[in-house]
């Protein structure tokens, strides 16, 4: 039967291949060194084997085929989970089309072997009028099937209105044991580093919230956003070890987190971008590109915010680079490519441009073949290095004669994939020039091509294989294909604006390049989510409320994470930044931690019991703390160079750690009596 079927898609002989890999499948069992006899296997496929998704696809493409003739029903299949939408004018009808579709899967199960069980199916009315989901039942394979308010689907929890506030929820209950779990690892003595705590708050945290977010998370209520935001601000406090009344854009910037709502238009950018860059046949991009009109105009799917987001940014019309299809081969012979992402120890950027220079030369001109070897000097250039990207390259043959390459690489563009476009222009010109003959004798020439890029060079050097992207594979294509004909490529790192001549000229020629008109290049999706949430990101940080947090960063910088092995300085730093510390008498007063006879607590900074243990002039607000007590005039001069601080100097991590250091010191001084 499988054989009849896969004979249907796919060629005899592969076909054959499959079913002798199958057919008289046997395995035993050892234990305690006896032996069980052979047992053969007569159905299933190897456990674990790659081709089993594949071979259900294809044993399964008839049930799509029948499923597709009932009127206005969809099927979605994923591996071997199989679900239905079937709409219709009214409930009536549509039931009635999800009834035939049932039906029809039932009759396909009983043809093909197979059982469906129906205890386990799950039918969900997706409707505005909560009366057409009562009393919904439907009959499969022999069992009465009960509509329910929600059901899970790969891990998805859908609801009637798809608000996805149950599937929040149970975001919500799967995420609290991973925080608490995070705080375990917090301690002030033996606990991680920030940079640690922080990649394990977005891995294991963050990655438990957002899985499938790009399809749901656009489309939830704000609500149910804020049920994430919650988790979220939960792991951040756990980050940064800021008390709960921390003001929330302070918490999640000094945790270095990004928040639901900007998360959402990240994601929803980055499956547009997915689905633009595939094959026109493809069917998510048949669904990206349609147009489907909302029924609720607060709704709104990842396919509007997404066209939304790159309309701001002026990236909707710009063609958009095709996803990779096919990867080389892992055994593609890489035989007269060589790749040196470095240059030595001389060639260090600690030293001076000249002896920079010198060391590079020496070592270019030591190269096999350097003397009767085609040149490339290719630079890339990108305004800020995300942005308007231009790849130039300078080609010097054997002869003397020389090319030089100007591309665009796209309104949104990293300087290393400005690198690689040069790179990639550059090798298809020297193809292009063997092609017309023009060439000079020689055609076992090597090819030396000079790159100041380590990242593009270490993209590269990990092979045919390992490349994600369209142009890095159709880089490694034209190196081999040069190869081919009997030259040899070598690419080397040399370092940059230490006046190479042939570096210098390619960075002048990638300038140009950059100016030049970006409409036709285009981008990937990589370099467009980045923008997006770069502007996610801006426009989070404009909405930021006046006050301490924002005279410190402004609208465009944000802190990295406290380096350091001092868990306590890293918190007072963070707690001090956001505005609320935990030592501070004023902070303590005005949750009730530190009453008084006259005053149980209050939030004015005039009250007596909030006044500077150390000074008593005023309030110890972190304001106070890191820029006005008269008794830190010491530590300011000696961190800052003078006594009189402003708030942009409290970005730096370690001026910070020493005021709230001193403060600590004075306030252990005074509350020790005096002999």
């Amino acid at each position: 039967m499988l054989q009849n079927k896969l004979l249907r898609h796919l060629p005899k002989c592969l076909v054959t291949w499959i079913f002798q890999l199958l057919r008289d499948r046997r395995a035993c069992v050892e234990v305690n060194g006896v032996r069980s006899r052979d047992r053969p296997f007569r159905a299933g496929l190897p456990q674990g084997s790659v081709l089993a998704p594949t071979l259900y696809t294809l044993w399964a493409a008839d049930l799509i085929e029948e499923l597709r003739k009932v009127p206005r029903t969809d099927c979605y299949m994923y591996a071997d989970d199989t679900a239905t939408v079937s709409a219709g004018p009214n409930i009536q009808m549509a039931l009635y089309r999800a009834q035939q579709s049932a039906d029809m899967m039932a009759r396909w199960a009983t043809k093909n072997k197979m059982n469906i069980a129906g205890h386990k199916t799950q039918i969900l009315v997706l409707s505005q009028w909560a009366p057409d989901a009562k009393n919904v039942t439907l009959k499969v394979a022999g069992s009465d099937v009960t509509a329910t308010s929600h059901v899970k689907l790969l891990g998805v929890t859908l609801d009637r209105l798809l608000h996805f506030g149950e599937h929040c929820a149970s975001l919500r209950r799967k995420v609290r044991p991973r925080t608490a779990q995070l705080r375990k690892l917090t301690g002030h003595s033996w606990g991680l580093r920030e940079h640690h705590l922080r990649t394990v708050a977005n891995g294991y945290v963050r990655g438990a919230l957002e899985y499938a977010a790009a399809a749901w998370l656009p489309a939830a209520s704000p609500s149910h956003v804020e049920l994430v935001d919650r988790e979220l601000r939960a792991a951040a406090r756990a980050v940064t070890g800021c008390p709960m009344s921390t003001p929330t854009h302070g918490l999640m910037a000094e945790a270095g987190m990004a928040t639901a709502e900007m998360r959402r238009t990240t994601l929803a950018t980055r499956m547009v971008m997915r689905a633009a860059s595939l094959p026109p046949d493809d069917p998510l991009r048949a669904v990206a590109t349609a147009t489907q009109h909302s029924r609720l105009s607060a709704v709104r799917g990842w396919r509007e915010l997404g066209r939304n987001t790159l309309r701001d940014l002026g990236a909707l019309d710009v063609p958009v680079e095709p996803s990779l299809a096919a990867t080389l081969p892992p055994w593609t012979p890489t035989e007269g490519v060589s790749i040196a992402p470095t240059a030595g120890p001389a060639c260090a950027r600690g030293r001076s441009d000249e002896s920079r220079r010198t060391a590079a030369e020496d070592l270019l001109e030591k190269l096999p073949g350097a003397e009767r070897a085609i040149w490339i000097w290719s630079d890339g250039s990108a305004t800020g290095g995300v942005t308007s990207g231009g790849g130039g390259a300078h080609i010097t043959l054997p002869n003397g004669n020389t090319e030089e390459v100007r591309t665009p690489a796209g309104v949104y563009c990293s300087s290393t994939r400005a690198e690689l476009v040069a790179l990639r222009d550059a090798l298809a010109k020297i193809v292009e020039i063997e092609q017309e003959d023009a060439a000079p004798a020689g055609g076992d020439d090597p090819i030396i091509a000079c790159l100041d890029s380590r990242a593009a060079l270490m993209t590269l050097e990990s092979g045919p294989a390992a490349q994600t992207t369209q142009l890095g594979a159709t880089i490694w294509q034209q190196l081999l294909l040069l190869v081919e004909r009997g030259r040899p490529v070598h690419l080397q790192w040399v370092p940059a604006h230490c006046g190479l001549a042939g570096n210098e000229r390619a960075d002048a020629i990638a300038k140009e390049a950059a100016g030049m008109d970006q409409s036709n290049a285009p981008i990937d999706t990589r370099s467009a989510t980045r923008a997006a949430a770069r502007s996610a990101r801006r426009q989070w940080q404009r909405a930021w409320p006046d006050g301490w947090y924002k005279e410190i960063f402004g609208e465009e910088h944000l802190p990295g994470p406290v380096n350091g092995d001092n868990r306590m300085a890293a918190v007072d730093t963070h707690q001090l930044r956001a505005g609320h510390w935990s030592q501070s008498a004023q902070y303590l007063h005005r949750i009730g931690r530190r009453p008084t006879d006259t005053c149980q607590g209050c939030a004015d900074t005039e009250c007596p019991a909030a006044r500077c243990l150390v000074c008593g002039e005023e309030a110890d607000t972190p304001r106070h703390v890191l820029l006005r007590c008269p008794c830190l005039c010491g530590t300011r001069l000696h961190a800052l160079g003078n006594m009189h601080g402003r708030p942009p100097d409290l970005r730096r991590d370690d001026v910070v750690a020493a005021f709230a250091a001193g403060f600590r010191s004075f306030q252990s001084r005074s509350a020790t009596p005096r002999q």
